[in-house]
């Protein structure tokens, strides 16, 4: 097995590891009280999403990809047996499980030798990494509230992907050569626009409820949700992500109003937004060329977490939509979220740069 299928195969852990989290989250769900199961996604959501930072720190301190593939491949079949046994407890390792699995397959997505050299960078590899997670989080939530005995055949499909990984020797973590900062002005203003954007979208209650009066509605996200990445790295790579990004935003906008009277055309909307996620990937790990991992922790987890805090300061969930119609709200929201996040990321590529010299 050649390396270059690395990204491949970790998207399909990074499936296989939101399919256990959503089923776990949804069988516990279906079988406890709500104010218990809301208890557990925000800690699942804590650990999970925000727990990404702290293992990209130490994975950039430590550049060493193998122990920390080591520890995904050891971490979500524990949680899955914990499951069985404590299901709180397997919650939380599967939360730690997550953390692991994104940092580490977006490292991996990274590395020159799969996403080439700045400013030749390849988004497909992000693409087939990213893809996979929603779609196996919505399936796992469907499943979940069923039997528990669809997890243990996942404990032996991850022994096999951990096989085919192990199989030749893990690529070596390494950066790219050009140090300085590659995010100039435009990508800055265009990296905004795709964090507000994906602000907006994973608020995932808000497409639960619309997907409520579909029986199919959730896997029909799922399915858009997956295609969307996995194309639109192709796509991007293709015709390039500035043109892919002015042809795909405006798209996603017509179609979420549209989306609101029809689940067919909101799942259009999702795949056009999710389509960017690989690209916010690749435009913060331009800001922050020799930090990979703390890149892919603040793409894919921080601003996840972030993104869910309107969930839990709204008590009324149905009223969520009618806060984020109220314009100046929302524009003041995501402008401070965007101040922070450009002060943090200009000083992180001045250290950068101090540090390279």
């Amino acid at each position: 097995m050649r390396n270059n299928y690395q990204p491949a195969l970790w998207g399909i852990l990074h499936g296989l590891n939101d399919f256990a989290a959503g089923f776990m989250l949804a069988y516990y769900t279906y079988h406890n009280a709500s104010s218990q199961a809301l208890l557990l996604i925000v800690v699942y959501s804590i650990i999970g999403f925000g727990g990404q930072l702290p293992v990209g720190f130490c994975l950039d301190s430590k550049k060493q990809i193998k122990p920390f593939a080591q520890a995904s491949f050891v971490l979500l079949p524990l949680s899955i047996v914990l499951f069985f046994i404590n299901e709180e407890a397997g919650i939380v390792f599967s939360g730690i499980a997550s953390a692991f699995v994104h940092v580490t397959g977006g490292v991996v997505c990274l590395l020159p030798e799969f996403c080439g050299q700045v400013p030749e960078n390849k988004i497909a590899p992000l693409g087939l990494f990213t893809s996979p997670g929603v779609f196996g989080l919505a399936l796992g939530g469907i499943l979940g509230q069923y039997s528990l005995w669809p997890l243990l055949p996942l404990i032996a499909a991850v022994f096999v992907i951990a096989y085919l990984i192990f199989k030749n020797d893990l690529p070596v973590y390494k950066t790219p050569v050009k140090t300085e900062n590659q995010l100039d002005t435009h990508d800055f203003i265009m990296l905004g626009l795709l964090l507000v954007m994906c602000f907006r979208s994973f608020i995932f209650d808000v497409i639960n409820y619309a997907a409520q009066e579909h029986s199919d509605g959730i896997i029909i996200i799922g399915v858009s949700a997956f295609l969307g990445k996995l194309f639109g790295g192709f796509i991007a790579d293709k015709i390039g992500w500035k043109k892919f990004v002015y042809i795909t935003l405006p798209l996603a906008f017509l179609f979420f109003q549209l989306g609101k009277q029809n689940v067919y055309a909101l799942g259009f909307g999702i795949a056009c937004l999710q389509s960017s996620v690989p690209i916010t990937l690749m435009l913060i790990s331009r800001s922050l060329p020799v930090y990979p991992a703390t890149a892919t922790a603040l793409s894919l987890g921080v601003s996840v977490a972030l993104a869910g805090l309107p969930l839990f300061l709204i008590n009324n969930k149905k009223n969520i939509i009618t806060h984020f119609d109220n314009g100046w709200l929302t524009i003041i929201a995501f402008s401070f979220f965007l101040c922070i996040g450009y002060f943090i990321l200009k000083k992180i590529s001045k250290q950068t740069v101090s540090t390279a010299t």
